[in-house]
């Protein structure tokens, strides 16, 4: 379904990743694990086509760094959740998760309610009157309303009390069971392990390793790197 092979990528002049290489095949969740500034957020955004690459980016066994963005999620049925939800504050629940959707398509709208139960009663409020997990579920229906094949997910537990965060990846759940593929950014690895098939370990900008996460002694180790290198990272400097 996806794969990157030796990816690098920029901001600007700066560049952010180095060397990234990763598989995902279809009705898989491939997780991207590691520190703040590894790279996991840009990951996503390169296969979206949002900032210049190299290397090469299959999509469905087809080269894709020369496709734009939008051109990019229609063709092979990609739709994200990004850091931060992304949410239109003036518009309400409904407005929120049907917009760009045809209006012949809002008939897709009571599949994502039967997802998200708990938004029914709240569709003519504005976004900004719910809680963080409630929003969480508004922009995970947005993707849903567009039938992916392929679900980008950038850190849906950010910001969430614990018990909520079980519940949106209760949600998740069900969105794999459907055979869903997913690429997921989190930095819980632990999180990640227990929902996730593979993880791989980004660091500065590199894919170090990917592992089952179904392999104890395998994920103990990439865990053990991960931290070590979240220690180094905020050590003092001399």
């Amino acid at each position: 379904m996806l794969e990157l092979d030796h990816v690098t990528a920029w901001y600007g002049r700066t560049q952010a990743l180095f060397d990234v290489s990763l598989s995902l095949r279809a009705g898989r969740c491939l997780a991207l694990v590691g520190t703040n500034g590894a790279g996991k957020t840009t990951t996503i955004r390169a296969v979206l086509g949002l900032i210049p690459t190299a290397g090469s980016i299959r999509i469905e066994g087809e080269s894709s760094e020369r496709l734009a963005t939008a051109k990019r999620v229609r063709r092979h049925g990609i739709a994200a959740v990004h850091e931060g939800r992304g949410l239109l504050k003036r518009l309400s629940v409904f407005e929120n998760i049907v917009v760009g959707l045809p209006r012949n398509a809002y008939d897709r709208l009571d599949e994502a309610l039967e997802l998200f139960p708990a938004l029914k009663s709240r569709l003519t409020e504005p976004v900004t009157l719910l809680s963080g997990g409630q929003q969480q579920m508004v922009a995970l229906a947005r993707a849903v309303v567009e039938r992916p094949k392929l679900l980008l997910l950038d850190e849906p537990s950010l910001g969430l009390a614990p018990g909520i965060v079980d519940e949106i990846y209760g949600h998740l759940s069900k969105l794999r069971a459907s055979g869903l593929t997913m690429l997921l950014v989190e930095q819980n690895i632990a999180r990640a392990r227990d929902f996730a098939d593979e993880l791989c370990l980004i660091q500065t900008g590199r894919s170090a390793f990917t592992v089952r996460a179904d392999n104890e002694a395998a994920v103990s180790g990439l865990m053990e790197l991960a931290f070590s290198q979240n220690e180094t990272a905020h050590q003092p400097l001399a």
